[in-house]
């Protein structure tokens, strides 16, 4: 659970043995804002950026660290990452 520290009122959730990350808005925690599925490995570290609401990155047992923005409004094929890191 990592909650964005520019809008309190996101927070980013990861699920056991997932490959994705989940945004939610708290004020309708229901309904994903986003859903991040460009990992091939479950994820296992998720961070905001400290001087952004909109950024976001995540690390997963695939070896790669992603960079996402986040957008007003996802479109239908989902979200993807503007930056990858393999180790």
């Amino acid at each position: 659970l990592a909650w964005n520290k520019q809008d309190l009122r996101y927070m980013a959730t990861i699920l056991m043995d997932c490959n994705k990350v989940v945004i939610l808005d708290i004020r309708s925690p229901t309904m994903p804002v986003a859903e991040l599925e460009r990992h091939r490995a479950s994820v296992n570290a998720i961070a905001w950026a400290p001087q952004s609401t909109r950024h976001i990155c995540s690390a997963g047992d695939d070896a790669q660290a992603l960079i996402w923005e986040l957008p007003t409004v996802a479109g239908p094929n989902g979200i993807d990452p503007m930056s990858m890191y393999s180790a």
